[in-house]
């Protein structure tokens, strides 16, 4: 997913008046505190507003691909706090070098006395960015599980149009030279590993050559449930679910694992087990 400011015409509108308001009000608030021309000030609150615009941009990315969520509190605190420390200093530093190119015949003594307002201004930009960043990608992430979920449901569909899909009471592994036969029952949970998928038992786990497509069609569906793309749980060996994220729930198994089930995924959860 692109950054919204790109998806059209429109939205890209919406982001340039949003940050020339921000850097007129910049520059109207700093006026009657410094002794500097309106027009420096003008410039300081473009260079402020836009500057930190632009770092907005770059901020998106960061948010989208590093998946804090999946850290616990303490490290995601961390990490959202080095995360701003880095994008405010560099706002920071960029702007004034900019001011210092543009008007290297002003002290910009002046403006000491600003800094901590600069730097909250900063700090208060950036957590309104970055929640609003937030808040769109979780909305888009529950929109993309619909339509994964949808997607797969038209294609069991369409390839059992008149026939029922056969449902296993156990399954076969290979370990080294001896075969396997687990009980269905038996089944904690199974696990995505690309083309394969990874088995777990109360006794340990083995790798399987089918696909989750397969074991999301013939295990059965009142005992268990996709909670994830990457996850299919027996819901009898649940033995706790909290709250995990805004949109996500946190399942812990009774073997002590722990996975995280998507917003779409603990609706179905829900629906199997009468919630």
């Amino acid at each position: 997913m692109e950054h919204p400011a790109f998806q059209n015409k429109v939205f890209l509108s919406i982001y340039l008046l949003i940050w020339t308001a921000i850097s007129l009000a910049i520059s109207f608030v700093i006026i009657p505190l410094v002794s500097f021309s309106f027009e420096f000030c003008l410039l300081f609150g473009a260079v402020s507003g836009y500057f930190f615009g632009g770092i907005a941009l770059l901020l998106w990315n960061v948010v989208k691909y590093a998946d804090y969520s999946s850290q616990n509190g303490f490290q995601r605190v961390v990490s959202y706090l080095a995360l701003a420390v880095v994008s405010v200093g560099v706002w920071f530093g960029i702007t004034y070098f900019i001011l210092y190119l543009s008007f290297p015949e002003n002290n910009l003594a002046p403006f000491v006395p600003l800094i901590p307002l600069e730097l909250l201004l900063g700090c208060c930009l950036f957590s309104i960015v970055v929640l609003a960043y937030n808040r769109m990608l979780e909305k888009n992430k529950v929109t993309e599980e619909e339509e994964e979920l949808q997607e797969i449901e038209q294609a069991v569909t369409q390839e059992n149009p008149d026939s029922a899909i056969e449902i296993v009471e156990r399954i076969a592994v290979k370990i080294g030279q001896k075969i396997e036969v687990i009980p269905v029952p038996d089944i904690f949970v199974v696990q995505a590993e690309g083309d394969y998928a990874m088995i777990h038992t109360a006794k340990g786990h083995h790798m399987k050559e089918q696909t989750m497509k397969y074991f999301e069609e013939h295990l059965p569906s009142n005992q268990f449930v996709r909670v994830h793309r990457s996850y299919i749980v027996n819901v009898q060996v649940i033995s706790k679910i909290e709250l995990f994220e805004k949109q996500n729930q946190l399942l812990t198994l009774q073997n002590g694992i722990q996975i995280k089930a998507s917003a779409t995924g603990y609706r179905l959860l829900k629906k199997t087990l009468n919630l």
